[in-house]
Protein backbone atom coordinates (compact mmCIF):
# COMPACT_ATOMS: atom_id res chain seq x y z
CA UNK A 1 0.00 0.00 0.00
CA UNK A 2 1.24 3.33 -1.08
CA UNK A 3 2.51 5.53 2.01
CA UNK A 4 0.77 8.59 0.39
CA UNK A 5 -2.37 6.35 1.17
CA UNK A 6 -2.12 5.32 4.50
CA UNK A 7 -1.42 8.81 6.32
CA UNK A 8 -4.92 10.32 5.25
CA UNK A 9 -6.52 6.61 6.35
CA UNK A 10 -5.34 6.94 9.79
CA UNK A 11 -5.97 10.69 10.07
CA UNK A 12 -10.11 9.63 9.01
CA UNK A 13 -10.21 6.66 11.33
CA UNK A 14 -9.16 8.34 14.03
CA UNK A 15 -11.40 11.27 13.34
CA UNK A 16 -14.64 9.03 13.20
CA UNK A 17 -13.61 7.57 16.60
CA UNK A 18 -13.71 11.06 18.22
CA UNK A 19 -16.94 12.26 17.12
CA UNK A 20 -18.13 9.09 18.25
CA UNK A 21 -16.32 9.39 21.79
CA UNK A 22 -17.82 13.18 21.81
CA UNK A 23 -21.52 12.15 20.14
CA UNK A 24 -21.22 9.64 23.76
CA UNK A 25 -20.11 12.22 25.93
CA UNK A 26 -21.65 15.66 25.14
CA UNK A 27 -25.18 15.80 26.51
CA UNK A 28 -28.19 16.32 23.90
CA UNK A 29 -29.10 20.65 24.01
CA UNK A 30 -32.48 21.99 23.00
CA UNK A 31 -32.24 25.58 23.55
CA UNK A 32 -35.04 26.37 20.86
CA UNK A 33 -33.08 28.12 18.30
CA UNK A 34 -29.61 25.78 17.89
CA UNK A 35 -30.76 22.29 18.98
CA UNK A 36 -28.01 19.51 19.71
CA UNK A 37 -28.66 15.89 19.42
CA UNK A 38 -26.86 13.30 21.32
CA UNK A 39 -25.58 10.94 18.69
CA UNK A 40 -24.83 7.46 18.41
CA UNK A 41 -22.64 7.45 15.63
CA UNK A 42 -22.57 3.37 14.64
CA UNK A 43 -26.40 3.12 15.83
CA UNK A 44 -27.29 5.82 13.77
CA UNK A 45 -26.43 3.79 10.75
CA UNK A 46 -28.98 1.27 11.09
CA UNK A 47 -32.00 0.46 9.74
CA UNK A 48 -35.03 0.84 11.57
CA UNK A 49 -37.83 -1.05 10.95
CA UNK A 50 -41.36 0.40 10.71
CA UNK A 51 -43.61 0.52 14.05
CA UNK A 52 -47.07 -0.92 13.53
CA UNK A 53 -49.52 -1.83 16.69
CA UNK A 54 -53.21 -2.22 16.64
CA UNK A 55 -55.06 0.26 17.79
CA UNK A 56 -56.22 -0.35 21.40
CA UNK A 57 -59.91 0.66 21.30
CA UNK A 58 -60.24 -0.78 18.64
CA UNK A 59 -58.93 -3.71 20.07
CA UNK A 60 -61.38 -3.41 23.09
CA UNK A 61 -64.40 -3.11 21.15
CA UNK A 62 -63.06 -6.63 18.76
CA UNK A 63 -62.86 -8.64 22.02
CA UNK A 64 -66.26 -7.55 23.21
CA UNK A 65 -67.98 -8.94 20.33
CA UNK A 66 -70.86 -10.50 21.44
CA UNK A 67 -71.41 -14.05 19.96
CA UNK A 68 -74.44 -14.88 18.83
CA UNK A 69 -76.07 -18.13 19.28
CA UNK A 70 -79.53 -16.90 18.17
CA UNK A 71 -79.70 -18.26 14.58
CA UNK A 72 -78.65 -21.52 15.48
CA UNK A 73 -81.68 -22.37 16.93
CA UNK A 74 -83.02 -25.11 15.31
CA UNK A 75 -79.61 -26.96 15.80
CA UNK A 76 -79.17 -26.01 19.19
CA UNK A 77 -82.22 -28.02 19.94
CA UNK A 78 -81.06 -31.39 18.02
CA UNK A 79 -77.71 -30.98 19.57
CA UNK A 80 -79.81 -31.37 23.08
CA UNK A 81 -81.73 -33.69 22.38
CA UNK A 82 -79.63 -37.38 22.43
CA UNK A 83 -81.76 -39.09 20.70
CA UNK A 84 -81.57 -37.09 17.21
CA UNK A 85 -79.20 -37.67 14.34
CA UNK A 86 -76.59 -34.12 13.46
CA UNK A 87 -74.55 -33.38 10.64
CA UNK A 88 -72.08 -30.30 10.03
CA UNK A 89 -70.32 -29.63 6.65
CA UNK A 90 -67.46 -27.99 8.76
CA UNK A 91 -65.49 -25.64 5.61
CA UNK A 92 -62.46 -23.74 6.40
CA UNK A 93 -58.52 -23.31 5.41
CA UNK A 94 -55.33 -24.98 6.40
CA UNK A 95 -56.59 -24.47 10.21
CA UNK A 96 -58.58 -27.52 9.75
CA UNK A 97 -56.52 -29.05 7.51
CA UNK A 98 -55.80 -33.24 8.57
CA UNK A 99 -59.37 -33.14 10.49
CA UNK A 100 -58.05 -30.42 12.96
CA UNK A 101 -60.73 -29.17 15.51
CA UNK A 102 -63.38 -31.14 13.09
CA UNK A 103 -62.13 -34.65 14.47
CA UNK A 104 -62.16 -34.09 17.95
CA UNK A 105 -65.56 -32.49 17.35
CA UNK A 106 -66.76 -35.20 15.89
CA UNK A 107 -65.87 -37.76 18.21
CA UNK A 108 -67.25 -35.37 21.25
CA UNK A 109 -70.43 -35.23 19.23
CA UNK A 110 -70.52 -38.81 18.49
CA UNK A 111 -70.07 -39.57 22.19
CA UNK A 112 -72.88 -37.44 22.78
CA UNK A 113 -75.36 -38.99 20.05
CA UNK A 114 -73.51 -41.88 18.70
CA UNK A 115 -72.58 -42.95 14.82
CA UNK A 116 -69.38 -44.57 13.35
CA UNK A 117 -67.32 -43.25 10.63
CA UNK A 118 -65.75 -39.59 9.48
CA UNK A 119 -68.40 -38.64 7.20
CA UNK A 120 -67.20 -36.82 3.20
CA UNK A 121 -63.81 -37.68 2.10
CA UNK A 122 -62.36 -36.08 -1.25
CA UNK A 123 -60.88 -38.36 -3.59
CA UNK A 124 -57.40 -36.86 -2.97
CA UNK A 125 -55.64 -34.43 -0.30
CA UNK A 126 -52.14 -32.65 0.16
CA UNK A 127 -52.46 -33.87 3.54
CA UNK A 128 -53.59 -37.23 3.23
CA UNK A 129 -50.43 -38.50 5.41
CA UNK A 130 -51.08 -36.05 8.19
CA UNK A 131 -55.17 -36.89 9.25
CA UNK A 132 -54.87 -39.58 11.06
CA UNK A 133 -58.88 -40.04 11.18
CA UNK A 134 -59.06 -42.27 8.16
CA UNK A 135 -55.91 -43.73 6.29
CA UNK A 136 -56.22 -42.12 2.56
CA UNK A 137 -53.87 -42.91 -0.41
CA UNK A 138 -54.11 -42.62 -4.26
CA UNK A 139 -52.70 -42.51 -7.84
CA UNK A 140 -51.25 -39.36 -9.14
CA UNK A 141 -53.40 -39.16 -12.24
CA UNK A 142 -56.30 -37.22 -10.99
CA UNK A 143 -57.11 -34.30 -11.68
CA UNK A 144 -58.18 -32.35 -8.97
CA UNK A 145 -59.88 -28.80 -9.12
CA UNK A 146 -60.85 -26.17 -6.39
CA UNK A 147 -61.72 -22.58 -5.35
CA UNK A 148 -57.99 -22.45 -6.10
CA UNK A 149 -57.65 -23.50 -9.18
CA UNK A 150 -57.38 -20.89 -12.13
CA UNK A 151 -58.52 -21.53 -15.82
CA UNK A 152 -61.08 -23.96 -14.72
CA UNK A 153 -64.47 -21.86 -13.59
CA UNK A 154 -66.37 -23.71 -15.99
CA UNK A 155 -66.26 -26.61 -14.09
CA UNK A 156 -68.91 -26.36 -10.98
CA UNK A 157 -67.08 -27.79 -7.93
CA UNK A 158 -68.58 -30.93 -5.50
CA UNK A 159 -70.30 -30.10 -1.52
CA UNK A 160 -66.62 -30.24 -0.55
CA UNK A 161 -65.25 -27.49 -2.59
CA UNK A 162 -63.32 -30.11 -5.07
CA UNK A 163 -63.83 -31.98 -7.96
CA UNK A 164 -61.53 -34.63 -9.00
CA UNK A 165 -61.67 -36.34 -12.83
CA UNK A 166 -59.54 -39.45 -13.57
CA UNK A 167 -56.88 -39.17 -16.37
CA UNK A 168 -54.72 -40.88 -18.20
CA UNK A 169 -51.42 -38.55 -17.02
CA UNK A 170 -50.69 -36.30 -14.03
CA UNK A 171 -49.23 -33.16 -14.19
CA UNK A 172 -45.61 -32.24 -12.53
CA UNK A 173 -44.90 -28.43 -11.38
CA UNK A 174 -41.10 -27.26 -10.87
CA UNK A 175 -40.82 -23.40 -9.13
CA UNK A 176 -38.28 -21.44 -11.83
CA UNK A 177 -38.19 -18.44 -9.62
CA UNK A 178 -38.58 -17.87 -5.53
CA UNK A 179 -41.34 -18.32 -3.88
CA UNK A 180 -43.69 -15.90 -3.10
CA UNK A 181 -44.79 -15.73 0.86
CA UNK A 182 -47.02 -18.15 2.18
CA UNK A 183 -50.71 -16.25 2.54
CA UNK A 184 -49.80 -17.60 6.91
CA UNK A 185 -46.24 -17.60 6.81
CA UNK A 186 -45.15 -14.96 9.92
CA UNK A 187 -44.45 -11.60 8.45
CA UNK A 188 -41.98 -9.16 9.87
CA UNK A 189 -43.57 -5.52 10.22
CA UNK A 190 -41.35 -4.24 7.62
CA UNK A 191 -41.69 -7.49 4.87
CA UNK A 192 -43.41 -6.73 1.56
CA UNK A 193 -44.73 -9.31 -0.22
CA UNK A 194 -43.06 -10.87 -3.28
CA UNK A 195 -44.26 -11.52 -7.16
CA UNK A 196 -45.78 -14.55 -7.86
CA UNK A 197 -43.33 -17.27 -8.80
CA UNK A 198 -43.02 -18.41 -11.98
CA UNK A 199 -43.80 -22.42 -12.36
CA UNK A 200 -43.40 -25.02 -15.61
CA UNK A 201 -45.00 -27.68 -15.78
CA UNK A 202 -45.38 -31.11 -17.88
CA UNK A 203 -47.77 -33.83 -18.76
CA UNK A 204 -46.54 -37.34 -17.29
CA UNK A 205 -48.58 -40.03 -19.33
CA UNK A 206 -49.20 -43.37 -17.83
CA UNK A 207 -50.72 -46.61 -18.78
CA UNK A 208 -53.06 -47.31 -15.66
CA UNK A 209 -56.13 -46.48 -14.47
CA UNK A 210 -56.52 -43.42 -10.85
CA UNK A 211 -57.26 -45.15 -8.03
CA UNK A 212 -58.39 -44.52 -4.13
CA UNK A 213 -57.69 -46.45 -1.28
CA UNK A 214 -59.24 -45.92 1.92
CA UNK A 215 -58.34 -47.54 5.04
CA UNK A 216 -59.79 -47.41 8.67
CA UNK A 217 -58.44 -46.02 11.64
CA UNK A 218 -59.08 -46.23 15.50
CA UNK A 219 -57.84 -42.69 16.68
CA UNK A 220 -60.54 -40.53 18.33
CA UNK A 221 -62.55 -39.03 15.89
CA UNK A 222 -61.99 -41.95 13.25
CA UNK A 223 -63.46 -45.62 13.03
CA UNK A 224 -61.94 -48.73 13.45
CA UNK A 225 -64.37 -50.21 10.18
CA UNK A 226 -66.24 -49.29 7.37
CA UNK A 227 -70.07 -49.71 7.25
CA UNK A 228 -71.91 -47.62 4.65
CA UNK A 229 -69.96 -46.47 2.05
CA UNK A 230 -71.17 -44.04 -0.42
CA UNK A 231 -69.60 -42.86 -3.39
CA UNK A 232 -71.04 -39.24 -5.14
CA UNK A 233 -70.36 -38.76 -8.75
CA UNK A 234 -71.83 -36.49 -11.81
CA UNK A 235 -71.05 -36.52 -15.43
CA UNK A 236 -70.73 -40.39 -15.68
CA UNK A 237 -71.12 -41.98 -19.31
CA UNK A 238 -73.53 -45.17 -19.97
CA UNK A 239 -70.01 -47.04 -19.81
CA UNK A 240 -68.59 -45.66 -16.49
CA UNK A 241 -67.85 -47.80 -13.91
CA UNK A 242 -65.68 -48.36 -10.68
CA UNK A 243 -63.94 -51.17 -9.91
CA UNK A 244 -64.33 -52.15 -5.86
CA UNK A 245 -61.89 -53.84 -3.70
CA UNK A 246 -62.80 -54.76 -0.26
CA UNK A 247 -59.91 -55.62 2.35
CA UNK A 248 -57.76 -56.86 -0.57
CA UNK A 249 -60.51 -59.12 -2.17
CA UNK A 250 -60.64 -59.58 -5.67
CA UNK A 251 -62.48 -56.86 -7.90
CA UNK A 252 -66.26 -55.87 -8.11
CA UNK A 253 -67.12 -54.05 -10.99
CA UNK A 254 -70.19 -51.41 -10.73
CA UNK A 255 -71.76 -49.80 -13.23
CA UNK A 256 -72.70 -45.74 -12.62
CA UNK A 257 -75.62 -44.08 -13.46
CA UNK A 258 -76.03 -41.73 -16.52
CA UNK A 259 -78.40 -39.42 -14.85
CA UNK A 260 -77.97 -35.37 -14.46
CA UNK A 261 -77.25 -33.67 -11.51
CA UNK A 262 -75.70 -35.46 -8.05
CA UNK A 263 -75.86 -39.12 -7.90
CA UNK A 264 -75.11 -41.50 -5.19
CA UNK A 265 -73.45 -45.36 -6.20
CA UNK A 266 -74.06 -47.43 -2.69
CA UNK A 267 -70.78 -48.98 -2.17
CA UNK A 268 -71.44 -50.56 1.21
CA UNK A 269 -69.98 -54.23 2.24
CA UNK A 270 -72.01 -57.38 3.39
CA UNK A 271 -70.16 -56.92 6.32
CA UNK A 272 -68.18 -54.62 7.94
CA UNK A 273 -64.53 -53.83 6.15
CA UNK A 274 -61.11 -52.36 7.22
CA UNK A 275 -60.37 -51.16 3.41
CA UNK A 276 -61.75 -49.97 0.69
CA UNK A 277 -60.19 -50.05 -2.99
CA UNK A 278 -61.71 -47.96 -5.97
CA UNK A 279 -60.64 -47.85 -9.93
CA UNK A 280 -61.72 -45.82 -12.33
CA UNK A 281 -61.39 -45.66 -15.84
CA UNK A 282 -58.71 -43.16 -16.59
CA UNK A 283 -60.53 -42.04 -19.99
CA UNK A 284 -63.95 -41.77 -18.41
CA UNK A 285 -65.55 -38.05 -18.65
CA UNK A 286 -66.94 -38.83 -14.60
CA UNK A 287 -66.71 -35.73 -12.05
CA UNK A 288 -65.97 -37.56 -8.49
CA UNK A 289 -66.84 -35.40 -5.44
CA UNK A 290 -65.95 -38.00 -2.82
CA UNK A 291 -67.05 -40.96 -0.74
CA UNK A 292 -68.92 -40.89 2.52
CA UNK A 293 -68.23 -43.37 5.84
CA UNK A 294 -70.88 -43.37 7.97
CA UNK A 295 -74.57 -44.60 9.42
CA UNK A 296 -78.07 -43.88 8.93
CA UNK A 297 -77.92 -43.15 12.37
CA UNK A 298 -75.36 -40.53 14.89
CA UNK A 299 -73.64 -37.31 14.37
CA UNK A 300 -71.00 -36.72 11.80
CA UNK A 301 -68.80 -33.30 10.83
CA UNK A 302 -67.30 -33.55 7.09
CA UNK A 303 -64.06 -31.61 7.16
CA UNK A 304 -63.95 -29.47 3.93
CA UNK A 305 -60.69 -27.45 4.48
CA UNK A 306 -59.40 -25.32 1.10
CA UNK A 307 -55.52 -24.19 1.62
CA UNK A 308 -55.32 -20.47 1.39
CA UNK A 309 -58.57 -19.84 0.19
CA UNK A 310 -60.40 -16.96 1.73
CA UNK A 311 -64.42 -18.07 1.70
CA UNK A 312 -65.28 -15.63 -1.20
CA UNK A 313 -66.49 -18.16 -3.90
CA UNK A 314 -68.69 -20.28 -2.90
CA UNK A 315 -71.02 -19.65 -6.17
CA UNK A 316 -68.83 -22.25 -7.48
CA UNK A 317 -70.66 -24.93 -6.68
CA UNK A 318 -73.98 -24.65 -8.05
CA UNK A 319 -77.58 -24.65 -5.96
CA UNK A 320 -77.98 -27.82 -7.91
CA UNK A 321 -75.12 -30.04 -6.70
CA UNK A 322 -75.87 -27.84 -3.09
CA UNK A 323 -79.34 -28.89 -2.62
CA UNK A 324 -78.49 -32.83 -4.56
CA UNK A 325 -76.29 -33.36 -1.64
CA UNK A 326 -78.54 -32.06 0.83
CA UNK A 327 -80.81 -34.69 -0.02
CA UNK A 328 -78.49 -37.51 0.91
CA UNK A 329 -76.43 -36.24 3.26
CA UNK A 330 -79.43 -33.79 5.78
CA UNK A 331 -76.57 -30.57 6.97
CA UNK A 332 -78.32 -29.52 10.46
CA UNK A 333 -75.57 -26.71 10.29
CA UNK A 334 -72.90 -25.57 8.23
CA UNK A 335 -69.51 -23.76 9.82
CA UNK A 336 -67.33 -21.05 7.49
CA UNK A 337 -64.20 -20.92 9.22
CA UNK A 338 -61.75 -18.09 7.24
CA UNK A 339 -60.52 -14.48 7.15
CA UNK A 340 -56.70 -15.48 8.12
CA UNK A 341 -55.33 -15.99 4.26
CA UNK A 342 -57.06 -12.04 3.37
CA UNK A 343 -55.15 -10.79 6.89
CA UNK A 344 -52.27 -7.83 5.81
CA UNK A 345 -51.46 -6.08 8.68
CA UNK A 346 -51.79 -2.94 6.72
CA UNK A 347 -55.34 -2.98 5.98
CA UNK A 348 -57.78 -1.69 8.14
CA UNK A 349 -60.92 -1.99 5.53
CA UNK A 350 -62.13 -5.26 5.16
CA UNK A 351 -65.60 -4.02 3.40
CA UNK A 352 -64.09 -5.76 0.22
CA UNK A 353 -63.92 -8.74 1.95
CA UNK A 354 -67.77 -8.49 3.48
CA UNK A 355 -69.17 -8.06 -0.11
CA UNK A 356 -67.46 -10.68 -1.35
CA UNK A 357 -68.25 -13.14 1.52
CA UNK A 358 -72.23 -11.89 1.92
CA UNK A 359 -72.06 -13.05 -1.81
CA UNK A 360 -71.32 -16.66 -0.68
CA UNK A 361 -73.59 -16.64 2.36
CA UNK A 362 -76.49 -15.83 0.43
CA UNK A 363 -75.75 -18.75 -2.41
CA UNK A 364 -75.30 -20.88 0.67
CA UNK A 365 -78.94 -19.67 2.44
CA UNK A 366 -80.63 -19.97 -0.95
CA UNK A 367 -79.79 -23.76 -2.01
CA UNK A 368 -79.93 -24.46 1.23
CA UNK A 369 -83.28 -23.08 3.16
CA UNK A 370 -83.13 -23.56 6.51
CA UNK A 371 -79.77 -24.96 7.34
CA UNK A 372 -78.05 -22.05 9.40
CA UNK A 373 -74.70 -21.30 9.62
CA UNK A 374 -72.71 -20.21 11.56
CA UNK A 375 -69.44 -18.10 11.03
CA UNK A 376 -66.33 -18.58 13.27
CA UNK A 377 -64.11 -15.23 13.29
CA UNK A 378 -60.24 -14.99 12.20
CA UNK A 379 -58.14 -16.09 15.36
CA UNK A 380 -55.02 -14.37 16.63
CA UNK A 381 -52.07 -14.33 14.39
CA UNK A 382 -48.99 -12.72 15.42
CA UNK A 383 -46.36 -10.65 13.29
CA UNK A 384 -42.42 -10.06 14.43
CA UNK A 385 -41.86 -6.92 15.78
CA UNK A 386 -38.36 -6.44 17.09
CA UNK A 387 -37.95 -9.69 18.72
CA UNK A 388 -41.46 -10.44 20.21
CA UNK A 389 -44.84 -11.63 18.13
CA UNK A 390 -47.27 -8.99 18.64
CA UNK A 391 -51.08 -9.45 17.17
CA UNK A 392 -50.81 -8.37 13.39
CA UNK A 393 -53.19 -5.00 13.84
CA UNK A 394 -55.55 -5.96 11.27
CA UNK A 395 -57.16 -8.66 13.14
CA UNK A 396 -59.38 -6.92 15.38
CA UNK A 397 -60.64 -5.20 12.03
CA UNK A 398 -61.27 -8.59 10.23
CA UNK A 399 -62.85 -9.86 13.36
CA UNK A 400 -65.07 -6.48 13.61
CA UNK A 401 -65.72 -7.02 9.95
CA UNK A 402 -67.23 -10.73 9.95
CA UNK A 403 -69.26 -9.81 13.29
CA UNK A 404 -71.01 -7.15 10.48
CA UNK A 405 -71.18 -9.52 8.23
CA UNK A 406 -73.03 -12.86 10.59
CA UNK A 407 -75.06 -10.04 11.71
CA UNK A 408 -76.28 -8.73 8.33
CA UNK A 409 -76.92 -12.33 6.71
CA UNK A 410 -78.61 -13.59 9.64
CA UNK A 411 -75.57 -16.02 10.45
CA UNK A 412 -74.67 -17.11 14.29
CA UNK A 413 -71.38 -16.00 15.40
CA UNK A 414 -68.28 -16.92 17.30
CA UNK A 415 -65.79 -14.48 18.32
CA UNK A 416 -62.90 -16.87 18.50
CA UNK A 417 -59.91 -14.35 18.73
CA UNK A 418 -61.77 -13.42 21.89
CA UNK A 419 -61.97 -17.21 23.05
CA UNK A 420 -58.80 -17.42 22.78
CA UNK A 421 -57.47 -14.42 24.87
CA UNK A 422 -57.81 -11.85 22.34
CA UNK A 423 -54.45 -9.50 21.89
CA UNK A 424 -51.44 -11.23 21.97
CA UNK A 425 -52.75 -14.18 22.93
CA UNK A 426 -50.95 -16.43 19.85
CA UNK A 427 -47.89 -16.35 21.54
CA UNK A 428 -49.18 -17.78 24.57
CA UNK A 429 -50.40 -20.76 22.61
CA UNK A 430 -47.45 -20.96 21.53
CA UNK A 431 -44.95 -21.18 24.79
CA UNK A 432 -47.71 -23.55 26.28
CA UNK A 433 -46.69 -27.17 27.17
CA UNK A 434 -47.53 -29.18 25.44
CA UNK A 435 -47.44 -26.29 22.40
CA UNK A 436 -51.18 -25.48 21.01
CA UNK A 437 -49.86 -23.70 18.59
CA UNK A 438 -46.84 -23.89 16.02
CA UNK A 439 -44.22 -21.44 15.71
CA UNK A 440 -45.42 -19.38 12.49
CA UNK A 441 -47.47 -18.19 15.61
CA UNK A 442 -50.81 -18.96 13.19
CA UNK A 443 -51.41 -22.31 13.16
CA UNK A 444 -52.81 -24.65 15.61
CA UNK A 445 -51.39 -27.78 16.75
CA UNK A 446 -53.40 -31.08 17.08
CA UNK A 447 -53.47 -30.17 20.85
CA UNK A 448 -54.56 -26.48 20.21
CA UNK A 449 -57.57 -27.70 17.55
CA UNK A 450 -58.54 -30.22 19.90
CA UNK A 451 -58.92 -27.04 22.21
CA UNK A 452 -60.56 -25.05 20.05
CA UNK A 453 -63.67 -27.86 19.07
CA UNK A 454 -63.73 -28.35 22.90
CA UNK A 455 -64.72 -24.36 23.30
CA UNK A 456 -66.74 -24.48 20.30
CA UNK A 457 -68.67 -27.36 21.51
CA UNK A 458 -69.00 -25.53 24.62
CA UNK A 459 -70.32 -22.31 23.37
CA UNK A 460 -72.53 -24.45 21.43
CA UNK A 461 -74.14 -26.05 23.94
CA UNK A 462 -74.53 -22.40 25.44
CA UNK A 463 -71.63 -23.15 28.27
Amino acid sequence: MPKNFIRPLIIVVLAVILVEILARVIPAVDNHFFPLKKLSWFESLKREKAVVSADTSFVQKAVAISNDLLPLKPFITKLNNPSANLRIAYYGDSIIEGDLITGKLRMELQSMHQGSGVGMVGITSIVAGFRQTIKHSFSRNWESISFMTPHKYDIPLGITGYTFIPRNYYVAEKVIEPLQLDSLAVLDSAQVARPEPQKESARFYVDYDPWVEYSASQVAGGASTFNRIRLFYSHSSDSSYVKVSYNGAPFILRHLQNQPGVQVLDLSPVTACKKIRLEFNAYDPIHLYGVSFDEPQGAYVDNYPIRGYSGMYFQRISSDILSGFQKHLHYDLIILQYGVNVSNYQIRDYSYYAKGMKKSIEHLQKALPGVPILLISAHDRCIKQGTEYVTSPDIPYLVSTQAKIAKETGCGFWNLFSAMGGLNSMPKYVNHQPPLAGKDYTHFTRAGADHIAEMLLAYLKGN
